[in-house]
């Protein structure tokens, strides 16, 4: 398959953070794309690359960006321990930090519920809360990611654990690896099919994919990248 550059723009260090892109996420609708850079947040129209916004509002590097699922808000979070939630027209609205650095975030797909996880901890936040809620976890979070019906949330951690949480933070079940889990997706639903897409797919540090159902049943066997 032969690709293209649509655009592209190369990004000043401004404010002497480096010009590291550690986190991007699309606008749901597609339109926008948010970019990670330094202590700055981007936003580029898709379409064109023209800059829409610079935002600066963390103290430290950015290490995550993510949209919620109707597009209305976003949120960054990174090295200054901080996580800002800001409207789709750049205004930033809230603040609420962690102990440690912010590690990675993720949007419930269903509401506004936003979940933000560290190296000790993970905390949950909605727009009815007064206060975010926060659990302890073993190890480094190092990815997240929601069931399509925004009922649970897979936490892949450092020392080789996937974490499975109820949307109050409760423990649903425990999934232990050899190697830090990096990467981790629910598959999506499959509209042709009764089946609702909950199987979690795992990239682990030793070079594996797996696989699970959400009974926490590994389907087949690891496959070696």
């Amino acid at each position: 398959m032969k690709t293209e550059s649509v655009w592209a723009d190369r990004v000043p260090d401004r404010d002497g953070f480096g010009i590291t892109v550690y986190s991007m996420a699309f606008r749901p609708d597609g339109t926008q794309v948010l970019v990670a850079v330094g202590n700055r947040i981007l936003v580029y129209d898709a379409n064109d690359g023209d800059l829409l916004h610079s935002l600066k509002g963390h103290r430290d590097t950015i290490y995550a960006v993510a949209y919620s699922h109707d597009g209305k808000r976003f949120a960054s979070g990174g090295a200054d321990k901080t996580i800002i939630i800001w409207t789709s027209k750049g205004d930033g609205i809230l603040k609420y930090s962690h102990g440690d650095s912010v590690q990675c975030l993720a949007y419930n797909p269903v509401t506004q519920q936003l979940a933000s996880a560290t190296a000790s901890d993970f905390g949950l936040w909605s727009p009815e809360q007064k206060s975010v809620q926060k659990h302890k976890v073993s190890a480094k979070v190092l990815c997240a990611s929601w069931t399509n019906d925004g009922q649970y949330l897979a936490l892949g951690q450092f020392d080789g654990t996937i974490s499975v949480r109820d949307k109050r933070g409760g423990t649903k079940l425990k999934i232990e690896r050899k190697a830090p889990i990096w990467c981790i997706k629910w598959s999506p639903p499959m509209p042709s099919t009764q089946e609702t897409g909950d199987v979690l797919a795992v990239g682990c540090w030793d070079q594996t994919l797996s696989f699970y159902k959400l009974s926490g049943a590994q389907i087949g066997k690891d496959t070696k990248l």
